[in-house]
């Protein structure tokens, strides 16, 4: 065998040997990026429908999202769970950063590649249970939970966005009431049903939430349900006076926002009509009832 024809030989079993190094896209090849262990990820993170109507100032934002996010705001953190068969392996606060337009590391170490791990976002970070008590808007955020899927991870960059995107875990009941005549001032509302906070089979009461202070709408964070759920509105105005209506849902999703629209008649509560809606943050009404 002549040296030429042992240097082809050679080329040959060197490009089988690397070939799987190599993918082809179109008439362009090109190599796969290797990523070492422990390189620090580099985090993207949305809520749910976010992508498709950002803002494009902050002054655009709706008020809502003081209480019921629909993007992220300066300084919000976010948990982000890595795990491998099940097994959580670490885990690391983030915080968005409205001037960078990044989420940075908390306080810590940034989670580091590893190969063959899934992670998730949690929103918020002191997450817990859904609270009786979610009459200011800390509390209905607080008891406002939003998970991701889990992101299978291929490199140093891990996106929570789009398809991936943060979704509400619970669902919102929103309650609106409207009348002829001028409605009374409402010191309190309060909603009661079976599983309302944990999704079990006893009943539980939440105060809900008044988000604009002369608008006569209400809202609360409601665990989903599969069965019927009755519901029990308690209204009580600014003279003590109580005012009682029973709804019926057929079952509660996660990611709806149920909508009632109560009417005011012959002091008795009077169900005028229902939406379900998926759970966006706009305003639901705006306007006075006269």
């Amino acid at each position: 065998m002549t040296i030429n024809q042992k240097h082809l030989l050679l080329w040959g079993w060197m490009s089988f040997l690397f070939l799987p190094l190599f993918s082809s896209c179109g008439d362009e090849l090109h190599v796969d990026t290797y990523v070492p262990e422990d390189t620090p990820l580099v985090i993207s993170a949305e809520i749910d429908s976010e992508h498709t109507d950002v803002p494009a100032t902050r002054a655009d934002v709706p008020t809502a999202n003081s209480y019921d996010r629909g993007t992220f705001e300066d300084g919000d953190k976010i948990n982000v769970i890595c795990t491998r068969s099940g097994v959580t392996l670490a885990s690391a606060g983030y915080v968005w950063s409205s001037a960078t337009s990044t989420w940075t590391v908390a306080d810590g170490t940034a989670l580091g590649f590893l190969p063959a791990i899934t992670c998730r976002a949690e929103f918020p970070v002191n997450y817990d249970e859904i609270l009786t008590d979610q009459s200011t808007p800390a509390a209905f955020l607080k008891s406002n939970f939003l998970k991701s899927r889990e992101v299978t991870v291929t490199g140093a960059e891990i996106r929570f966005t789009g398809d991936n995107a943060l979704m509400h875990q619970h669902s919102r009941l929103t309650l609106k009431f409207e009348g002829k005549n001028s409605l009374p001032k409402f010191s309190q509302m309060t909603v009661e049903g079976t599983g309302f906070r944990t999704g079990g089979n006893t009943s539980e009461r939440i105060n809900m939430l008044r988000p604009v202070a002369n608008e006569y709408s209400w809202c609360a964070v409601i665990h989903p349900r599969s069965t019927s759920t009755v519901i029990n509105v308690t209204v009580t105005d600014e003279n003590s006076v109580t005012y009682h209506v029973q709804l019926t849902l057929a079952s509660v999703e996660q990611n709806k926002n149920y909508i009632y629209t109560l009417s005011l008649k012959n002091d008795v509560l009077v169900p005028v009509g229902q939406v379900i809606k998926d759970w966006t943050v706009v305003s639901r009404y705006a306007g006075a009832f006269n």
